[in-house]
């Protein structure tokens, strides 16, 4: 079945996402839209793509778990992060399996997510600007701040428009990645027409802006997934040599003045390792699981039964791994699972990417989306991610796109 696509399916996703970083109400109307819209258009095809990706025995697991939660109300409220985006994941893949001219759709998706974070990097590098100065407690007072500010003006750590830094420095390292795809995508020819020259610089300058906003946010962790994504950019895509020459040695300018000065006024070094409560907090992770290896303890469920173990850390919301969170929380059954079907996709997107080498535009764009979702993937070795819808909506989108990629890819040759 084809589609065509019209202005009332394209204006509503492409605003939704413009608007998701500022108004997650306003922006999830446009993909709300969209994933009933394409519900009631192809519903045997929406509920294929979730068996056959092993999504719904995922989600079955996921709910027996959570009525056998040690605080079942909690596991309930928290399957909110997984089925809606289940089915919001489904909803795009087939869509975008669908209408015609794909790769325009996830193009403008691209364009619209990366400008759309511009005014993001660039309030969270004037907030440290501010934070740093004299007084930092003015910084509420200043106009719509007060509205819109959800951080802590006595902590130096840039927060953005996210109610934590770290939260902030998950959904940058996503943006990095789509951007880097725009960045290989400049200067090629491109099928869905020309970028306007104030568009092409501000996809450069935003690199810069998004790598900067990640200092200023006090990630280490989200500077190192920012690093590992850029080198395999690097490395993987082609480019002229001395631009990758010149590329990693930024990168090693990077990392020499960050393990000198450290990040956000947080220093970088052995004892970040030796000394974090990242070590204990697994430590309690892998006793959870070893209490209730097969359902786990329940979704939501680490925070609750936290009692203090950890000296001076009176709450813990997680284990700060999705891995060993899911596995406490859920259970081993569905971390294996999730992680294979998650997996798979992922592979099978990987082999899309290496034959689509004639069309270097889609590649890269491809690649952007590959970059994002891997960007994701490291940050979830030291945090969790999906508490925040945004973050949760981009990530799924990726994988959307990757999932979709074989079908668009076979498209292309026909």
């Amino acid at each position: 079945m084809q589609g065509i696509p019209r202005w009332h399916q394209v204006l509503p996703v492409c605003l939704g996402l413009l608007s998701y970083p500022y108004s997650m109400f306003l922006g999830l109307v446009g993909l709300l839209s969209l994933s009933i819209w394409q519900t009631v258009r192809s519903p045997k095809a929406i509920f294929f793509t979730l068996l056959n990706s092993g999504l719904i025995a995922i989600a079955v697991l996921l709910v027996i778990s959570s009525s056998q939660a040690v605080f079942p109300g909690e596991a309930y409220l928290q399957l909110a992060h997984f089925l809606p985006f289940f089915w919001l994941w489904a909803c795009l893949t087939v869509y975008l399996q669908q209408t015609t001219d794909p790769w325009a759709q996830i193009y403008r998706w691209t364009v619209v997510l990366v400008l759309a974070s511009v005014p993001l990097n660039l309030v969270g590098m004037v907030e440290y600007l501010l934070k740093l100065s004299p007084n930092p407690a003015l910084l509420p007072y200043f106009p719509l701040v007060d509205w819109l500010y959800l951080g802590d003006t006595h902590i130096l750590r840039a927060y953005s428009l996210f109610d934590y830094p770290n939260t902030l420095a998950s959904y940058l390292t996503l943006i990095l990645g789509l951007n880097l795809g725009l960045v290989f995508l400049t200067g090629q020819e491109m099928p869905w027409g020309r970028q306007s020259t104030l568009c092409r610089w501000l996809i450069r300058a935003n690199v810069l802006l998004t790598l900067g906003c990640l200092f200023a946010s006090g990630s280490r962790n989200g500077l190192l997934a920012a690093i590992a994504l850029m080198v395999v950019s690097l490395l993987r895509m082609r480019t002229n040599r001395w631009i990758r020459l010149l590329g990693l040695a930024g990168i090693t300018l990077i990392v020499v003045t960050t393990l000198s000065f450290g990040v956000a006024g947080r220093s970088v070094s052995w004892s970040w390792v030796t000394d974090d409560p990242r070590v204990q907090v697994w430590q309690l992770a892998w006793q959870m699981i070893l209490d209730e290896p097969i359902l786990g303890q329940g979704l939501g469920n680490y925070k609750l039964l936290y009692n203090g173990e950890i000296p001076l850390y009176t709450y813990i919301a997680h284990a700060h791994n999705f891995w060993l969170t899911m596995a406490a929380e859920a259970g081993l059954i569905v971390t294996v699972l999730f992680t294979l079907a998650i997996g798979l996709i992922c592979y099978r997107g990987y082999r899309t990417f290496t034959s689509l080498k004639s069309a270097t535009s889609h590649q890269a764009l491809l690649m952007g989306y590959g970059l994002a979702f891997f960007g994701i993937v490291l940050f979830s070795l030291l945090d969790i991610t999906y508490f925040e819808a945004r973050v949760n909506v981009v990530t799924w989108l990726s994988l959307s796109v990757i999932a979709a990629s074989p079908a668009l890819s076979q498209k292309m040759t026909q």
